[in-house]
């Protein structure tokens, strides 16, 4: 009977310990953005990719995401969400999701993968075609200014927004002043 009594009391405080330390955790902060070198310059910098999307309307954006960030496209109530991780030989691997409703809430459900390089690639899915392609898979952004955060949304000519850290689109362009990109 002592025996039983010291295995409930072990796994309830085993237990109860699990569950402070998620609370715990979940109740931190996001980790800082990861360094992936220095810059001609010495100063730190982060691994991004410069995308180019080319819109059925004949509208284009050039977007500069962080690895691993989230690029928002939406379109006449159409979202979709698109995370970019580098791979081999000046590739990027775009996850694709798109805006669903579940129970009267929206929520993000992973519709492709698609690996794109400087060549255009189509994509269909999610109710939004465009075209997509790498203009840099290499760009080094400056983390002192990530730092700061945020994200800036551009909207095309023909209504078509899109979020990124630097967005430049045919009718605005949104990001801070180290936002290179040229205007389509």
């Amino acid at each position: 009977m002592i025996k039983v009594r010291h295995i409930i009391t072990g796994t309830t405080l085993l237990a109860v310990c699990g569950f402070m330390m998620i609370v715990w955790a979940h109740g931190r902060p996001a980790p800082p953005l990861t360094q992936a070198g220095m810059d001609s310059a010495g100063m730190d910098s982060v691994r991004a990719v410069q995308l180019r999307f080319t819109f059925e309307s004949g509208d284009s954006a050039t977007v500069t995401q962080i690895e691993g960030g989230i690029i928002e496209v939406e379109r006449n109530g159409k979202k979709l969400t698109i995370t970019p991780y580098m791979r081999e030989h000046g590739q990027v691997e775009l996850r694709i999701s798109q805006a669903v409703q579940r129970e009267g809430r929206e929520m993000m459900e992973a519709v492709d993968t698609l690996l794109v390089d400087k060549g255009l690639t189509k994509l269909n899915r999610g109710n939004l075609p465009f075209s997509v392609r790498v203009v840099n898979a290499e760009k080094k952004l400056p983390a002192a200014a990530l730092a700061a955060g945020g994200t800036c949304c551009a909207t095309t000519c023909s209504g078509t927004r899109v979020c990124g850290v630097c967005v430049c689109t045919d009718c605005g362009r949104c990001g801070p002043n180290w936002c290179d990109c040229a205007m389509p």
